[in-house]
């Protein structure tokens, strides 16, 4: 069971780093801003394709390398665990360092070429854009808040019979394997966990909601188009994992109230549900990303085009501008959004419920 859990979550992520070329904005190459006129250029294209074919055929062998390895070396538990992970970081860490070699490389591309030096660069700005925004509001991420309120009360109400010692963690297996002794604080640690997890979801679909919607200024109405339905399906995606969150913790929260709910691993289901539910909803992002994805064609010419902001961009990954009021932007390479680390908001949004986070872990976990 855990090596067919692993190897769908494996396939999953070795497809989604494949694709992401081919995912993100077209003129988005490796983390670095290309022309619209060159971004068909024989040299990028060979990259993408070179990309995909090795991350694609290193990714199979770790996967081969993976299910006999499992077999055959691994004995126990702990070691299987080690042995899943390890290929998995194998995977990405192949996947990233392609990444930062053909950044590298179109890099110095760019500037051999003076790609864009003598183009006006322009912003594009639609006024009625916000009007048209179609991302959830804000009520269909207070139910959880709700649910993790009436747990907490349903905790304390039921305190006399819960075991002196509850589970705090839980093993691939489904099945407990770490407890401490029971407190009015402990007893409540895992909802908090939840409330916090709530919190992040809601401020991190906020910001999205706030940030600025960009456009190509050579195709607005297509850019358009693909910036309100990313952001409307980026809302949908944050709901559900805060849902998804909400009941697989409310359900160990309940475990801890009613262990007999653990027995034969009753959990494991749990388990698995929720792993496919957040990785299938990041497959069905990207895959709607793919076609909303706008379009250039093989000889386009314009005199202007989108601003150039490499400078911003620390290794075409890490995003860190003062001057953007946005918490946060698109990611160059990848499935999602990213934090602006240099807007001081982004680290309330993110930073001060994980800080809540490992104070409740140290002191309950």
């Amino acid at each position: 069971m855990l090596l067919g859990v692993f190897t769908t979550i494996y396939i999953i992520t070795l497809a989604l780093q494949v694709f992401v070329p081919f995912i993100v904005r077209e003129t988005i190459i490796f983390g670095v801003t290309v022309p619209e006129q060159n971004v068909k250029h024989p040299i990028l294209r060979n990259m993408k394709k070179h990309y995909a074919q090795i991350v694609g055929i290193s990714g199979v062998m770790f996967l081969i390398i993976m299910i006999v390895s499992y077999y055959v070396f691994a004995q126990s538990g702990f070691m299987q665990g080690n042995l899943l992970l390890g290929c998995l970081f194998a995977m990405l860490a192949v996947s990233m360092t392609l990444y930062w070699v053909n950044h590298q490389k179109v890099l110095k591309l760019k500037k051999q070429e003076q790609w864009g030096l003598n183009i006006k660069q322009v912003r594009a700005i639609d006024l009625t854009a916000r009007s048209r925004d179609e991302m959830l509001p804000w009520p269909f991420y207070v139910v959880p808040f709700g649910v993790t309120a009436f747990l907490i009360i349903f905790t304390f109400l039921h305190y006399d019979q819960i075991p002196n010692n509850i589970a705090v963690h839980w093993g691939p297996s489904g099945e407990a394997d770490s407890w401490r002794r029971k407190t009015y604080f402990t007893v409540i640690s895992l909802p908090l966990i939840m409330l916090m997890f709530q919190c992040m979801m809601w401020g991190i679909v906020d910001s999205i909601k706030r940030s600025a919607i960009k456009l190509a200024v050579n195709r607005k109405e297509e850019s358009l188009e693909d910036q309100l339905k990313s952001r409307k399906y980026m809302s949908w995606n944050i709901m559900l994992l805060s849902y998804a969150f909400t009941i697989l913790f409310t359900v160990l929260q309940l475990s801890n109230i009613y262990p007999s709910m653990t027995a034969g691993n009753k959990l494991l289901p749990i388990f698995i549900l929720f792993l496919l539910l957040v990785l299938g909803s990041v497959l069905v992002y990207a895959w709607k990303k793919r076609k909303l994805r706008v379009k250039y064609g093989d000889h386009v010419a314009s005199e202007v085009m989108d601003v150039d902001e490499d400078r911003y961009w620390k290794g075409g990954l890490i995003y860190m501008n003062r001057q953007d009021p946005s918490v946060f932007v698109e990611k160059r390479f990848g499935v999602g959004w990213t934090m602006n680390f240099a807007n001081p908001r982004g680290y309330i949004v993110i930073g001060l419920p994980l800080l809540i986070l490992l104070l409740i872990s140290f002191f309950s976990l």
